[in-house]
This record gives C-alpha cells, structure tokens and sequence, in this order.
C-alpha cells in the first residue's frame, strides 16, 4: 500500500461517446490497500467542473446517455459512499442514495427502458430511471 500519491499521474481511464475520462490514484484502503480511490477528470468541461474535488472508486456501469459510479466523500471515507449518475446529455450529476457499503462487486443489471438495478450488497439493490 502507497503512503504518498502526489506523483500519481492522471490516465487514461475510459472513452464514452465523445468524451475521454482520465483517472488518478488517490487513495488505497481497506483490506491491504484493496478499495482503491480516485479523482476523476474529463474532455467535456460542463461535466469536468462537476467532478473536480470528489473521489470516486472503482465501480462504474455505462448507458447510452451516462455514467453510473461511486462516490466517496473524502479520500478517506470509505465505505460511505453515494451512487451516483452523470447525464451527459443534460451534464448533470444526480445522487442516487448515499449508503455505507463495504461490498466492492457492484453490480448492474439492465430492466430496459432506460431503468437499471444496481446491486450494492448481496441483499441491497437501489432501481434508477434515467
């Protein structure tokens, strides 16, 4: 597990639709440095501007029109977290539910229409209409 991230460098992450996310390590924690934490930037400033200063982990789950991904507060507050939604159409970020989650394996699964069910838990699902 890293002690310092300030040489981290932003990278590459994803390209969805015409935008290109880039990624970089901010945090490891959890059991032996497995939940890793990011901050996120990207090639659309409307959106951009709404991810600077936020941390996010590992899950994400792309729509046709979005993004799904995990929020954390503070580098360091995992496993409270929010699920959230960047529309990138309207570029807006929308909260879903803001939870204390400490599974890792997030799931999505697609009831069409535009409406998924995002398991967070083995027992908690949370149903998003976009």
């Amino acid at each position: 597990m890293k002690l310092s991230y300030f040489s981290e460098q932003y990278k590459t992450w994803k390209k969805l639709n015409f935008i290109t996310f880039e990624r970089k390590l901010e945090n490891e924690t959890a059991f032996d440095g497995i939940v890793k934490v990011y901050s996120l930037k990207c090639s659309l400033e409307s959106i951009c501007l709404k991810l600077n200063g936020k941390f996010f982990g590992e899950f994400n789950h792309s729509t046709e029109s979005g993004i799904f991904l995990r929020m954390f507060a503070t580098k360091d507050s995992w496993p409270k977290s929010t699920l959230i939604y960047i529309d990138f159409i309207n570029s807006t970020l929308t909260e879903i539910d803001s939870n204390n989650s400490s599974w890792l394996v997030w799931k999505v699964k697609d009831l069409e229409s535009g409406k998924y069910s995002i398991e967070i838990s083995p027992t908690e699902r949370i149903e998003f209409q976009t």
